[in-house]
């Protein structure tokens, strides 16, 4: 596909699917999901990014943008190198 596909369009396509094909995309749209997710790419529903990776069940890593600026500060400031 050259341009980049619009929801209408995917809606449009699913449409004119049999119930296995359906079955196919579903499967195909968990594993993009679980992609997403790994990656850190989706966002919870409350709207804020969810943590990823070793910092995915830190408390203290419960908002990830927020976390990062501040790790990134306090690496910024270090005066030991």
């Amino acid at each position: 596909m050259a341009a980049p596909a619009s929801k209408e369009h995917v809606l449009k396509q699913i449409e004119s699917l049999s119930p296995e094909s359906l079955a196919e995309v579903a499967r195909f749209l968990e594993f993009l999901q679980f992609q997403e997710e790994k990656r850190g790419v989706r966002k919870k529903a409350s709207g804020k990014l969810s943590g990823f990776g070793m910092w995915a069940n830190r408390p203290e890593a419960q908002d990830p943008i927020a976390f990062a600026e501040a790790l990134r500060r306090k690496i910024e400031m270090r005066q030991d190198g």
